[in-house]
């Protein structure tokens, strides 16, 4: 039997965020259109309360990516992915400190580099964090092909690889900081 060298570590199942959660966040975040902008900014100022260095390395990030469009939809996922942490686990997501979010992009890099060296063929560190967070990553994979799709020109595939990681970095941080019941 052959195993492929990783560098991720198991995501818990009692951290994994149920379909239900996400439909529940994104009812609310869109029940009305004219008020998304004040739901994403109050999602992101609870953030900012609760998980303030969650919060300060999205925001770096985010202004980092170019174009208003893919800022839009970094902007709105990443408060997405947080409200469902939110919803799902309450108490039980503990505080992300910046060592959290560090060791995560250092193993998802990593984890990256040794899958794609492996012996048995490239596989994806979002094929395992898949398995771990399936409707997370189904979610955020639809939204970003859909913005590729929609604006080939205005958001290039380059510009989403880095809001996409991010993403991952974000998704990964909160489900290794529920504490499990």
């Amino acid at each position: 039997m052959f195993v492929q060298p990783v560098a991720l570590l198991p995501m818990p199942e009692y951290a994994r965020v149920a379909p239900p959660v996400l439909t529940s966040v994104l009812t609310r975040m869109l029940a009305d259109p004219e008020a998304l902008t004040a739901a994403l900014d109050d999602g992101f100022r609870t953030m900012e309360q609760r998980q303030p260095e969650l919060a300060e390395f999205m925001s770096a990030e985010l202004s980092l990516v170019d174009g208003p469009r893919p800022q839009a939809l970094a902007y709105f996922l990443s408060v997405l992915v947080y409200l469902a942490f939110e919803e799902a686990f309450g108490a039980r997501l503990s505080t992300v400190c910046r060592v959290d979010i560090t060791q995560t992009q250092d193993s998802l890099v990593t984890d990256g580099e040794l899958r794609s060296g492996g012996a048995a063929g490239a596989s994806y560190s979002e094929d395992a964090i898949a398995m771990g967070q399936p409707a997370l990553i189904q979610l955020l994979r639809s939204e970003v092909d859909r913005a590729v799709e929609e604006a080939p020109e205005e958001v290039a595939w380059q510009r989403m690889d880095a809001i996409y990681e991010t993403l991952l970095v974000e998704l990964l941080a909160l489900t290794h900081a529920v504490v499990p019941n």
